[in-house]
């Protein structure tokens, strides 16, 4: 089987994730027919999609070395029919640490087969001008890595024709898998005077966890620390204030701003 278009399905608060998976798709090869961005709570409350002889792009950032909950349940939700996958996860230089084995664990389960998998750097949800972990990642270096990724799925692609015979993509990890990261409701964003009202916030935010009413600021128990409203605003008048949050910045940007690059997983075929 080697499919004719693609399908992106991503979660990508911060974008990192369907910019990678929009360049794999490049490498590919093939028209993209559909881009389905499960970011927004109000697309996760639709009925997830079924896919027949697809080949479909799967990707997610990495929170505390797994997926986002949010994420991780829609995925469950999808099936497929022996559907091709390509999974990828976004890191944000520390370690992707289960996430992966995870989004392959569930991939399985919903009815793909997966034949690659990719774990990519992107800027991490602290990091800002002050705590450069990762910053402006994906770079130009990661685009060209993520394209070639996506011309050796199409090597694979048009070198086999009983690929969903063999056995899905192998990749790094540990089951049970580590515990999600739990920090907590936490106030670690403070909304400057700078704010003019844009709503940009709302608009970005993946959890419906910002409130108008009261000066825009962060409804801490729906909160998934994904940081995307400070990424977003246009005035920078969304900071981190004091907490354990910007002490953990302050740690990852200490100890992991050393460049990591890209791992890429592929099946093997004898």
């Amino acid at each position: 089987m080697n499919p004719e278009k693609t399908t992106l399905l991503y979660f990508s608060p911060t974008a990192t994730t369907r910019i990678i998976l929009e360049e794999i798709a490049k490498g590919i090869g093939k028209d993209v027919s559909a881009a389905i961005d499960i970011t927004s709570p109000e697309i996760r409350t639709q009925t997830p999609p079924e896919f027949g002889e697809d080949l479909v792009l799967i990707g997610a950032p990495v929170y505390g070395g797994r997926l986002p909950k949010d994420a991780a349940t829609y995925f469950k939700a999808v099936r497929a029919s022996g559907s091709l996958a390509v999974l990828v996860v976004l890191y944000g230089n520390r370690e992707f640490e289960d996430a992966l084995l995870e989004l392959r664990d569930i991939s399985v389960e919903d009815g793909f087969f997966p034949l690659a998998a990719g774990a990519f750097i992107g800027e991490h949800s602290f990091a800002n001008n002050e705590f450069l972990i990762a910053l402006n990642r994906p770079d130009e270096k990661d685009l060209e890595k993520a394209f070639l990724f996506g011309k050796q799925v199409a090597d694979l692609l048009n070198g086999n024709e009983n690929l969903a015979e063999l056995t899905p993509v192998d990749v790094p990890g540990n089951f049970p898998y580590k515990e999600s990261m739990s920090l907590g409701p936490l106030q670690f964003i403070d909304v400057t005077d700078d704010c003019d009202a844009c709503g940009i916030c709302i608009t970005v935010c993946p959890k419906n966890a910002i409130d108008e009413a009261d000066t825009y600021s962060t409804i801490e128990k729906d909160c998934i620390y994904c940081c995307a409203c400070i990424k977003a605003c246009p005035l920078q008048a969304r900071v981190l204030k004091d907490s354990p949050i910007k002490n953990k910045a302050k740690w990852l940007s200490e100890n992991y701003a050393r460049r990591k690059e890209p791992q890429i997983f592929l099946i093997q075929v004898s």
